[in-house]
């Protein structure tokens, strides 16, 4: 599998949307409330409009392409394709097109208003394209394990069309720390431009099983994991 690319950083600018001022944003203090009080927040319609429209038609064209590579679990040496856990398929996401780094650079002031907002130290971004084929899910997980670091923030971007709700693919949540048994928090339906944020460690979540094909991108921010001998690149 390629290894995702993270960048802190936005890439060259392009004229792929006109930019929210996300500092100014009231939405933005709504979603650090929301993440400080429950571990999640769910903003309908929060990806610009022409970044959405961008996006979607990368995304279309990966998928017509077979551009994307079996989704698997775990990491590194725990990786693992399991169809009956996790039924998507992935392209990681690199600045390789304008649409990429435009998205880049509308997450870059997301992450350094969160960190003044939530004091999380969040450091370095990872994302990829995600499709779902029609029977495709993700059984109840978490992002990263509980004091691993490798993700701290999650991030999940919609880019659909006319989703119904009849056509399933819901993103269920559940609160922090929730046991098995517990009532989920939100069942969350994928329409396009809504973006989902959850602290990667400690809100488990599921894909229930979609009806369509469903179109995403998932991206994870990181802390800086520098230390005595591994050195986070500068980013």
């Amino acid at each position: 599998m390629t290894p995702p690319v993270r960048t802190g950083l936005p890439g060259a600018s392009d004229p792929i949307y006109t930019p929210i001022p996300v500092l100014e944003d009231n939405r933005l203090a709504t979603i650090a409330r929301d993440i400080a009080a429950q571990g999640w927040s769910w903003q309908p319609d929060f990806l610009p409009d022409d970044l959405t429209t961008a996006l979607r038609a990368e995304i279309f064209a990966r998928d017509a392409e077979q551009d994307l590579a079996m989704a698997g679990i775990g990491r590194e040496d725990a990786f693992q394709l399991d169809r009956s856990v996790r039924l998507t398929r992935i392209s990681w996401m690199d600045g390789s097109s304008p649409a990429q780094r435009a998205f880049f650079d509308w997450a870059a002031p997301l992450r350094r208003s969160l960190n003044r907002a939530l004091m999380i130290g969040l450091f370095d971004f990872e994302s990829c394209f995600a499709v779902y084929p029609e029977g495709g899910f993700y059984d109840r997980h978490l992002d990263s394990f509980e004091g691993a670091r490798n993700r701290v923030l999650s991030l999940i971007v919609y880019l659909n069309e006319d989703w119904a709700d009849d056509k399933g693919g819901a993103l269920v949540i559940w609160p922090e720390r929730a046991s098995e048994t517990d009532a989920p928090s939100a069942r969350l339906l994928p329409h396009g431009a809504g973006v989902a944020f959850m602290l990667s460690e400690t809100v488990p979540h599921a894909v229930e099983v979609t009806h369509a094909r469903r179109y995403a991108i998932a991206g994870w921010w990181r802390v800086n994991q520098s230390g005595d001998t591994r050195i986070d690149p500068i980013s």
